[in-house]
């Protein structure tokens, strides 16, 4: 089963980027998007735009044949930080791994944007991240920066791109695990 949550929901905005967007209104339209193009009959589950993320967590069932993905979008002081990343558990699996690479491969493909790689869980300044306790093959995707207006272009261009391969994804990996 598919677990798609939109980053940052429950009142919390995340991270503020140009022209006033916030991440949670991000994440949920991309969450949304990329529902749009999972299957007639794929089997899925989303988060409630209105839950914190220790409600979403507690609501999800995932087990050892979930496909998880948390969408984000990164942020910084420096307007001139670009690119796309994706995290993994301290502890990612072969599974987590190969989920990751392709989610990264996605967005890059689509956007044109540099790949920042795919980084484990202690290397961000949270150190831990909750959505890694999960079943399955997991991962946080960073689709850009939101602080950078030529990320917001790019990601703005290619978002119905970056959907339908999302989607295509994260069917392909439900029918591996």
């Amino acid at each position: 089963m598919i677990f798609l949550f939109a980053g940052h929901g429950g009142g919390d905005p995340g991270a503020l980027g140009v022209a006033g967007r916030t991440e949670s209104a991000e994440t949920i339209k991309l969450r949304n998007a990329i529902v749009s193009y999972l299957p007639l009959g794929a089997k899925y589950q989303i988060d409630d735009d209105s839950d914190t993320l220790a409600k979403v967590l507690s609501k999800a069932k995932t087990g050892s044949g979930s496909v998880v993905l948390d969408l984000h979008f990164n942020a910084s002081a420096s307007t001139a930080a670009s690119g796309v990343e994706v995290l993994v558990g301290d502890d990612a699996q072969a599974n987590d791994l190969a989920l990751a690479k392709d989610v990264l491969d996605a967005v890059v493909a689509a956007t044109g944007l540099r790949s920042r790689g795919i980084k484990r869980e202690g290397e961000t300044p949270r150190k831990r991240l909750g959505v890694m306790r999960e079943s399955g093959a997991v991962c946080l995707l960073e689709v850009c920066f939101i602080s950078n207006a030529g990320d917001m272009t790019a990601y703005d261009a290619a978002m119905q791109t970056i959907a339908k391969r999302l989607a295509d994804v994260l069917v392909k990996h439900d029918a591996i695990i």
